[in-house]
């Protein structure tokens, strides 16, 4: 049997050859678009890991220094077009230590992304971004004054056209004074049960009788009397006697302590500090409190011979000098505070404790280098806070550039000390107390008790 064999003709051949090139352009189409899509999807991931970073670093600058927005330069206004690449952006400013001396980065020399960090480099070249900030309320003591709406955008150019990325976040970051009551919380009405008895020794009449006979002010009788009773219970309470000898006995374990065992030399002096601390605040409550009584006595009360006020004027002399005695316990117990938070920095306990223990204290110590140099009875108080930020400056220049912007700014607000207390308004509301109204009290304590026990 005789097979046949058919051959393709042209147009065969040709019509076969135009449904593959159909089909090859087909997807060739297909892998460019898969592949301008791919590029677009690594270009928006990278978009996302750079906001991120961005937004971290906000978030610890803010955690840090309440400043932050200032020192970055995006306080009520956007930055304008930033660069991720050669260190053009402080947000990128930081990133690697190049060279020796390592430990310290110079942003001159290393720690932005140069184009000897491949590919690194050419991946993140072609962004650029904007950083917006502002306050939710740029007024008033409400609560949006203290929280921040931040805003940051990343573009890029790409194959499909401009590429974008936004991200909008809130911050905390208080400014207002805290809505507390900074005095002690005393029980008025049980102390003014008391006051006709311990104070005047007259248990049979009312205030209100007692100053009729005195001839003074009901006003000024009442708050002599708080004043006596709240200092004479506060300097004869079992909590002030036992914090100085919780201290004492501290202090005796901390001398008895090797210094090799780093834990317990670190665990005792955090102790003694916060003990301190402690008594500084209670201290200052009673201060406090008692300061509103004081501007009542001074405005009312008549004081006008040793024995027309009704009371003796010695134990008037005693009580009063309570007053001025808790508030030098007050500013020493914040001096021995910051003492011993200090004495927990040296190279040894943080090195065991780590970098996170060692900005926590330097958050607290600066808190307390801010209050004592507010002290009127620690005249070198203000100088103190220079030089610790000079300090901080100095150590954190290379290591650590939010806390680093902290010390730089505000060492050039204590310069205008009206702007410093300013910004601070937690410690605007204790300077009023602290260094306006106790001088003045001391000082009418002074004159006051002089008067009453000189002829």
């Amino acid at each position: 049997m005789i097979r046949q064999h058919r051959a393709f003709t042209l147009v065969e051949i040709i019509i076969g050859f135009s449904i593959l090139a159909g089909i090859s352009l087909i997807y060739l189409i297909f892998v460019r678009s898969s592949s301008k899509e791919m590029q677009f999807s690594a270009d928006h991931l990278n978009a996302v890991v750079l906001s991120q970073k961005v937004a971290e670093d906000l978030i610890e600058e803010l955690a840090l220094n309440p400043y932050g927005f200032e020192t970055l330069g995006i306080e009520a206004a956007a930055l304008s077009q930033q660069e991720v690449v050669e260190g053009r952006s402080i947000f990128f400013s930081f990133i690697e230590d190049t060279r020796a001396p390592y430990g310290k980065i110079d942003i001159n020399v290393d720690g932005a992304i140069g184009q000897q960090m491949q590919p690194l480099y050419d991946t993140v070249d072609k962004f650029k971004f904007t950083v917006a900030g502002r306050r939710l309320a740029d007024s008033g003591d409400n609560e949006d004054r203290n929280l921040l709406q931040s805003n940051i955008d990343f573009f890029w150019k790409s194959q499909t056209g401009r590429g974008e990325f936004n991200t909008s976040m809130q911050m905390f970051s208080p400014i207002t004074a805290k809505k507390v009551d900074l005095g002690l919380v005393v029980d008025q009405a049980s102390i003014d049960v008391r006051v006709p008895a311990e104070v005047f020794a007259n248990p049979a009449k009312t205030i209100a009788e007692i100053a009729a006979a005195a001839g003074e002010n009901v006003e000024a009788i009442q708050a002599l009397g708080r004043i006596s009773l709240v200092t004479r219970d506060f300097v004869g309470s079992d909590y002030y006697i036992k914090r100085r000898n919780d201290i004492r006995q501290l202090i005796m374990r901390l001398g008895n302590t090797p210094t090799s065992d780093l834990e317990n030399q670190f665990e005792i002096r955090k102790t003694i500090a916060d003990t301190w601390y402690e008594m500084a605040k209670i201290c200052f409550q009673v201060v406090a409190y008692l300061e509103p009584q004081f501007e009542i006595l001074q405005a009312q009360g008549k004081f006008k011979t040793a024995t027309g006020t009704g009371f003796n004027p010695i134990a008037f002399q005693q009580d009063l000098f309570y007053y001025r005695i808790i508030f030098e316990y007050f500013a020493g117990s914040m001096v021995q505070a910051r003492y011993y938070y200090n004495t927990m920095l040296t190279s040894n306990l943080i090195r065991y404790k780590g970098g996170k223990v060692q900005t926590q204290l330097l958050q607290k110590l600066i808190d307390l280098y801010r209050i004592v140099a507010i002290l009127p009875t620690r005249i070198g108080g203000m100088h103190e806070h220079r030089t610790f930020l000079d300090r901080i400056r100095t150590f954190s220049e290379g290591k650590n550039p939010y806390l680093h912007r902290l010390a730089v700014f505000e060492r050039g607000l204590l310069d205008i000390p009206d702007e410093w207390l300013k910004r601070h308004a937690n410690l605007d509301r204790l300077n009023n107390i602290i260094a306006v109204r106790v001088p003045t009290i001391l000082s009418f304590i002074k004159t006051q008790t002089i008067s009453m026990i000189t002829p």
